[in-house]
């Protein structure tokens, strides 16, 4: 994650107090349950965040791969992550576009610096800060869980599919409501899952943007983490 303005001369940080007020009304809801770090906050960072802002590299000075860093006073935006009070990290403003010209991650054309963190995510990070944001001492070894259709598929097909492919109303007789509507498929297509074999799997065709079959497949394409993310739950099986 690029938090290389995070330094950068802005209004004191008591202006930013009062903006960030009135931003927080739209800040995505922290989770309404027990988040983990090393599990579930941590792959978060790794992915987003480390590239930019670890061990060999450090923009804008900061660094999220060690507590020392990430927890870092900045001079202008706060505490970057404030233990009890995720709606004052700045972290957690920057990750919801809530601070003028740095969303983080930010937008660029490379692989991985593009794609915004999902409301999901970000809820995550609220709640794991709100409950305390506990850092474990020592290095971190990355964990990840087996992903999961409820814990990580439905969130992104709802986010990005159900506006089109939910109830009986589904376009094409697809819908993502469910594990078992999704398994179904629908009617251009059959089955839109293959368990274990992702390479026959419509769906992920479709989210990749290389159907040609249908109009505007580009339209359809989910950014490239989260197709890999549907990928790997492919191949895993498409668990629950």
């Amino acid at each position: 994650m690029k938090l290389a303005l995070l330094v950068a001369v802005l209004p004191a940080f008591s202006a930013f107090a009062v903006d960030s007020d009135k931003s927080n009304r739209s800040l995505p809801p922290a989770a309404n349950r027990k988040v983990e770090f090393i599990s579930e906050i941590y792959p978060i960072f790794h992915a987003a965040c480390i590239p930019c802002h670890g061990p060999e590299k450090q923009k804008g000075k900061y660094r999220m791969d060690t507590r020392e860093g990430a927890f870092k006073l900045t001079s202008d935006h706060g505490p970057a992550i404030a233990p009890k009070e995720s709606a004052k990290s700045a972290i957690v403003l920057m990750m919801a576009g809530q601070i003028d010209e740095m969303l983080m991650p930010p937008p660029g054309g490379k692989p991985g610096e593009s794609d915004p963190l999902t409301a999901e995510q970000i809820g995550l990070i609220r709640a794991w800060i709100d409950q305390g944001a506990e850092w474990p001492g020592g290095p971190i070894s990355l964990q990840r869980k087996p992903i999961g259709f409820a814990a990580h598929i439905q969130p992104v097909l709802k986010q990005f599919c159900s506006e089109c492919h939910s109830g009986a109303s589904g376009q094409g007789g697809f819908q993502v409501d469910s594990l078992a509507s999704v398994l179904r498929g629908g009617e251009n297509y059959g089955k839109a899952v293959i368990p274990k074999d992702p390479g026959h799997s419509p769906l992920l065709t479709i989210v990749g943007g290389k159907d040609e079959d249908i109009p505007k497949p580009e339209k359809h394409r989910l950014p490239d983490k989260t197709v890999e993310l549907i990928r790997e739950w492919i191949q895993s099986g498409a668990p629950e």
